[in-house]
């Protein structure tokens, strides 16, 4: 029973609903920002790619010729995230956004995956894609996201395990 005077406390957020929500977030979404630290430097290099999602990875084409690629290769690691576009947010301190610790993996062009993976690009991002595939700087990486955050709105914000919408974060 609330006191007089105080508010009933807050129901839980139905979690399935926000999977749901981030899923479809997800999917209207069609570059990632990355942002890694080379060996030896304290400031990351950030990036942004074209990517699409397939079996629980973001996968994007990097080339070598970009700063943030090789420290992707060696290191296996980095920091991922999604923006809701600016045009569409009323307001800038409630964006619509998520990010994740990710786990790199570097798919061979022989490896029968890579086909499967790069038509699944070519179908989101056109044939630029097939342009890339032919240049042998660029690499097929999956981005594997791990724990993170969302955030939907004010006081709306959620710990991810990959895709899962695991709890509310609070305070």
């Amino acid at each position: 029973m609330a006191r007089a005077g105080s508010s009933p406390a807050p129901s839980a957020p139905d979690l399935a609903a926000e999977a749901d929500r981030l899923a479809g977030f997800v999917d209207g979404q069609s570059a990632i920002v990355l942002a890694v630290t080379p060996e030896g430097q304290t400031l990351p290099e950030i990036g942004t790619l074209p990517f699409v999602r397939h079996e629980a990875a973001f996968w994007v084409l990097a080339s070598e010729l970009a700063a943030h690629t090789r420290p992707l290769l060696k290191r296996g690691e980095a920091r991922v995230a999604l923006l809701a576009d600016q045009a569409d947010t009323r307001n800038p301190f409630a964006r619509e956004r998520a990010h994740w610790a990710a786990r790199v993996e570097s798919v061979h062009r022989a490896d029968e995956r890579f086909a499967v993976i790069t038509a699944a690009l070519r179908a989101r991002h056109g044939k630029t894609v097939d342009l890339l595939c032919e240049l042998g700087d660029f690499h097929l990486l999956g981005l594997h996201p791990e724990g993170g955050s969302y955030v939907n709105g004010f006081g709306s914000a959620f710990l991810l395990d990959g895709f899962s919408v695991v709890s509310q974060r609070r305070g």
